[in-house]
């Protein structure tokens, strides 16, 4: 006999996105009484259950790139769209925008100047902008790294350049939505505020310090902004324009950087999310306190913002890390069911089909459950 699952954690605008658009955000499942953690799918199981996925994802008409990477097995890639790619059909290797997965790149490279003895979450706005006005001054790292600094959710437009100089004035100049601290709002301004003082605490640049202090030993080399653009393999808006116009608006800028707009590829993606939760690329210790539950999302929210990545807890699937990201072109979303060792990337460039969606159905595959999105009602599902 099947057991019922109530599957109500799918839902649009629950987080938000940089212009409220395509982003759907993983609520945690809504479970009856007793329900269990499902059994571990094995490796076959990985490997046919991903080919039905691909085969919904085509009849669906999803466009886009999909992954899967399992705990000691070869990580599974396919591609979506003969001509969604500006090399044809995008593929592991096609560079996609991943939007405010950004902010997860961020988060990991202060924990990397946090390890160096060089930062620290308490630091103050005012250590390193020693002209942040009074009410910004005391704002700590934490709170830039979690959402709760107060910050409203940007001061420009992607696809106006803005300058570092114009966008810190532009920063301290804002209004805060509430005393540091004592709330949760969801901020790119935050996390570029955060960008600039790694800069200042590295003595390079942002996109620099990645490529060579974050990533290098990884062998991770397609994450980041010009330094990693090449336009015969972006993956393309459904009008054919590839990231850099329609995204950065030509060029890369304060808008964007450290919270959203950077490149990498699905390949990349699967290598940084297992080398960062392994501590390979930061200490364990601070693996640990960036996939900490720190602040709540939002009164009675089922997930928790830890740096720069989002911690849920289920009954049935367990722990599992995620973060999203997109604009009106491209949707980007990488989540981690931690308790199964197995990590999920999507990219699309499909304003309906989106990456969250794309998640979702290769949920329902791998584990064998049925799930609805919250705007198409509750739903019984049935758990095989």
């Amino acid at each position: 006999m099947m057991s019922l699952h109530n599957m109500a954690n799918w839902r649009l605008g629950a987080k938000p996105s940089r212009k409220a658009v395509i982003l759907a955000t993983l609520i945690a499942i809504a479970c009856p009484a007793g329900a269990q953690q499902l059994p571990a799918p094995s490796p076959d199981q990985i490997e046919t259950r991903f080919e039905q996925a691909e085969n919904r994802l085509e009849e669906m008409g999803f466009t886009g790139v999909i992954a899967v990477s399992a705990k000691g097995g070869k990580p599974l890639f396919a591609g979506f769209g003969d001509t969604a790619a500006a090399d044809g059909r995008p593929d592991k290797e096609t560079l996609v925008d991943v939007g405010s997965i950004t902010k997860t790149f961020t988060g990991a490279a202060a924990m990397k100047l946090v390890d160096a003895g060089k930062l620290s979450m308490a630091d103050r706005l005012g250590d390193f902008f020693p002209d942040a006005p009074e009410d910004k001054a005391r704002i700590t790292v934490h709170q830039l790294l979690t959402h709760s600094a107060g910050f409203t959710e940007h001061v420009g437009s992607d696809l106006e350049y803005l300058s570092k100089k114009e966008f810190l004035k532009r920063a301290m100049k804002s209004d805060l939505l509430f005393e540091p601290g004592t709330d949760y709002a969801y901020s790119n301004v935050g996390f570029s505020l955060a960008a600039a003082i790694i800069e200042k605490t590295a003595g390079k640049s942002y996109a620099d310090f990645l490529k060579d202090d974050v990533l290098r030993k990884t062998g991770i080399t397609h994450v980041g902004y010009e330094e990693a653009y090449d336009a015969g393999r972006s993956l393309l808006t459904k009008d054919g324009k590839a990231v850099s116009e329609a995204s950065w608006g030509g060029t890369s800028h304060w808008a964007l950087i450290g919270n959203g707009g950077i490149l990498a590829t699905a390949e990349d993606m699967i290598l940084f999310r297992n080398a960062f939760a392994s501590g390979d690329i930061v200490s364990k210790a601070g693996v640990e306190l960036a996939q900490a539950p720190l602040v709540r999302e939002g009164e009675d929210a089922p997930s928790h913002y830890g740096y720069g990545l989002v911690i849920q807890d289920d009954p049935v699937l367990g722990r599992f890390y995620w973060h999203n990201g997109g604009n009106p072109h491209f949707s980007a979303n990488w989540t981690d069911y931690a308790d199964y060792g197995l990590v999920i990337f999507v990219a699309s460039n499909h304003p309906e089909i989106d990456a969250d969606t794309a998640v979702m159905i290769l949920t329902e595959s791998l584990f064998g459950v049925r799930m609805m999105r919250m705007d198409e009602g509750d739903v019984e599902s049935e758990q095989d």
